[in-house]
């Protein structure tokens, strides 16, 4: 009996170390429309197929996710644009902005609700965007929606809880595919709480867990917060493993962590990790490289066709 349960273990650890390896090969990233024109090919960083997300930043205009957008094709990436609904002003731009999409060969986006305070003009927030039907009219049936492990510094969870209801409604309504992209955290414990509380309601979105890639700790205490998980960061921060952390944040606990969950929990609505890469493209890809080579020689991306759909 004691061989057995060792065996188990031995096979349940093994089982883990190639989750974490897949994981990180079928990782997306984010990268800013300048982080993308700046990098001389991507394919050198990431896997082929790789989905990029394109976020709108202040000072970037529409016409430079687009271009990013076009640059992420020719490099061989899937280029995932956010579409922020309070910074869009009328139907008439909307279609314009989808209309640039399309021409760019985009057939997925990210959409969110935005930084701003308040809206622009007629959309306050993401299902304003689903209920103009603009986006089933232009053919996009393939849109990721934003997810709170932590919660959201605004909003209360009965209504989180109630928009993702709907927006379930919708994608089942138009047949597009939907999916979570999670806000970055840095307490696995919260997420596979999250990631278990999800399941049990039966949301039945696939979830991609935001995390940040390597970073310096004082440049993640300030993004995050602005992205309003400053409570989080703080906590890290006064951990007593935080001043060996000050000049190499890496994200190793959480995704040990997420691929002990799924081992734990195969039914996990979890379907891979996001890498925010607020130290930059590679420091990020040098850690998903090392990741991605559990056990093995170490994964050179470049001609690596990335095996992930989300």
């Amino acid at each position: 009996m004691q061989t057995n349960i060792a065996t188990l273990i031995d096979g349940e650890a093994q089982a883990a170390r190639e989750l974490e390896r897949d994981l990180a090969r079928d990782a997306s990233v984010e990268l800013t429309p300048r982080q993308v024109a700046t990098v001389d090919d991507l394919s050198n960083h990431l896997p082929l197929g790789t989905r990029v997300y394109v976020p709108s930043i202040p000072g970037s205009t529409w016409q430079d996710t687009v271009r990013a957008c076009e640059r992420l094709r020719t490099d061989g990436m899937v280029a995932v644009p956010h579409l922020d609904a309070r910074s869009v002003a009328h139907r008439e731009e909307l279609n314009g902005r989808l209309s640039a999409l399309v021409e760019a060969s985009v057939t997925e986006l990210m959409l969110v609700a935005g930084d701003r305070k308040r809206p622009i003009g007629a959309f306050a927030d993401t299902l304003d965007i689903l209920d103009s039907g603009a986006l089933v009219d232009h053919g996009i049936k393939r849109v990721g929606v934003a997810g709170y492990p932590e919660g959201h510094p605004a909003v209360d969870p009965a209504a989180l809880e109630a928009s993702l209801s709907r927006k379930l409604e919708y994608a089942a309504a138009t047949a597009t595919e939907m999916w979570i992209v999670s806000q970055f955290a840095f307490q696995p414990e919260k997420v596979v709480a999250w990631l278990d509380a999800m399941d049990g309601r039966g949301m039945g979105f696939p979830v991609r867990v935001g995390m940040s890639g390597p970073a310096r700790l004082k440049t993640l205490l300030a993004f995050a917060a602005r992205c309003g998980v400053g409570a989080s960061a703080r906590v890290l921060a006064r951990r007593p493993s935080a001043l060996r952390l000050l000049n190499n944040w890496t994200p190793d606990s959480m995704l040990k962590a997420l691929a002990q969950h799924r081992v734990e929990s195969p039914g996990s609505p979890l379907s891979g990790i996001h890498l925010f890469t607020f130290g930059g493209l590679p420091q990020t890809s040098r850690w998903l490289r090392e990741m991605a080579g559990v056990g093995s020689h170490v994964v050179d991306f470049h001609d690596v066709t990335t095996r992930g759909e989300r």
